[in-house]
């Protein structure tokens, strides 16, 4: 995607304050690509939404290697008062990758937060885990596991979402197109040209939604 089609998918943005919340996929840090570099997909959606809303005020408050119930107990309450009118939620991974892991108790955590950020009128983005299964080395070893835990939680994101009235942004079970690895050599957490598909497929969503209002 250019910078040229991300502005026209979110020329009309109505959104003034975007705060972002979650674990590791939301704090966004990565390695340098060639071509890409290695700026955050959040802070790549907000540079765009700053080309139609100068005075848009960003904040991201995601940590790495937090649980969504971590996310809603310790970020929930500062994102509700900075009163956002775009809210991204981008956690799950810690989860997928713990043991246990209950699909369900995620499910529920992310409602508890989607819930009181929508009751603000706010709009709410959810994010499906990216496919951690594929960022070798780091799960290796339980490569299977890690992917249906992966789409299972994208299943259960998808229909809270829907349920709460929020949009959700499909990393989970989307394909990448050849290239780069999308991903950091130490670590399954997204590199340059992930976090630049990412936000392009932020944009994308986000673009569909002025395209309907």
């Amino acid at each position: 995607m250019t910078e040229a089609e991300a502005r026209e998918l979110v020329a009309g943005s109505p959104w003034r304050r975007l705060v972002v919340i979650g674990d590791g996929a939301a704090n966004g840090v990565g390695e340098p690509v060639e071509g890409f570099g290695r700026k955050p997909w959040a802070d790549r959606v907000a540079t765009v939404l700053r080309t139609v809303c100068p005075g848009l005020a960003y904040i991201n408050l995601g940590r790495r290697d937090v649980l969504a119930a971590d996310v809603r107990a310790r970020q929930l309450a500062k994102a509700l008062a900075l009163r956002p009118t775009l809210a991204v939620i981008a956690c799950g991974g810690t989860d997928v990758l713990g043991e246990p892991f209950d699909a369900y108790a995620v499910e529920i955590e992310l409602s508890r937060m989607i819930g009181p950020l929508r009751d603000t009128g706010c709009t709410v983005l959810t994010m499906g885990v990216p496919d951690i299964s594929c960022s070798e080395p780091a799960v290796a070893q339980r490569k299977a596991e890690v992917r249906y835990r992966v789409r299972l939680l994208a299943e259960r994101t998808e229909a809270i979402s829907l349920r709460h009235g929020a949009l959700y942004v499909d990393l989970a079970r989307r394909p990448v197109s050849p290239g780069p690895s999308p991903w950091s050599s130490n670590a399954p957490y997204l590199n340059g040209r992930g976090h630049a598909i990412a936000a392009a497929a932020v944009i994308r969503v986000l673009g569909l939604l002025g395209k309907c209002s």
